[in-house]
């Protein structure tokens, strides 16, 4: 019995000894984060930052498609893409933005280049393997990915090649990668407000389904699924009918 409860304590402390370790390696990246940010007198990212978590409610409209459904979306670029690299850290013009999430190594992060290997773009594709890691990265902020299904996060696009239509064209290429063959649904949530974003979604095929709505009040953050309220579905339709400039 005593061998027992020995094995059992041991695996509490092991346990807790990995968790502490997961959450002190997340506390020195924000650290450093913030403290660069001080040095390059960029004190407006940190202002926001604690403002979001002190009050405020955010809207996610989570999107989702049938990717043998995607419709083929040509950007006003030649790209290639293929798994990030550790040369590509920090070749985004993207400042601190993703930077732990590019840590944390959780498969699958791709970016697309130009013909001579400038990054300007990048995503990650996380399947049911990463449920776990989704989880204790991001906390529970997605749904249980089944078997064939997947989540798009991370997006980004270079800042100096926006407007070029580069997302919707290197999701379409991503997605119709032959590993990813099995697929049956692909999602991914975006701020109600990043019109950019949803735009390039739209392209392609991924369409409305629900909202994740986020809620901090004094650093406690509260996070619950609704049904997609009618008013947010009018005004995707309205912004994604926009034309682009």
């Amino acid at each position: 019995m005593s061998k027992l409860l020995l094995n059992l304590w041991l695996q509490i402390l092991v346990c807790f000894y990995i968790n502490y370790q997961i959450i002190l390696k997340a506390l020195i990246n924000r650290i450093k984060i913030i403290f660069t940010l001080i040095i390059n007198g960029r004190l407006k990212p940190i202002f926001e930052a604690i403002s979001t978590r002190l009050f405020s409610t955010t809207n996610f409209i989570g999107l989702e498609v049938i990717p043998e459904q995607l419709n083929s979306y040509e950007s006003m670029l030649d790209m290639v893409i293929r798994p990030f690299e550790d040369s590509d850290i920090n070749s985004l013009k993207e400042e601190h933005r993703h930077a732990r999430l590019v840590e944390a190594k959780i498969p699958n992060c791709y970016v697309a280049t130009t013909i001579d290997n400038s990054t300007v773009y990048r995503q990650w594709l996380f399947k049911h393997e990463q449920n776990d890691e989704i989880l204790k990265y991001f906390g529970p902020i997605f749904p249980k990915l089944k078997e064939n299904e997947a989540i798009i996060e991370g997006v980004f696009t270079h800042v100096d090649y926006r407007g070029m239509r580069i997302m919707p064209n290197a999701m379409y290429q991503i997605l119709k990668q032959e590993q990813y063959k099995h697929l049956k649904r692909a999602i991914a949530f975006v701020k109600d407000r990043n019109i950019g974003s949803l735009k390039g979604f739209y392209r392609i095929g991924f369409v409305p389904y629900i909202v994740r709505q986020e809620k901090w009040f004094f650093f406690k953050r509260t996070v619950s699924f609704i049904p997609l309220p009618s008013e947010i579905q009018k005004d995707y339709s309205q912004l994604t009918s926009t034309p682009s400039i």
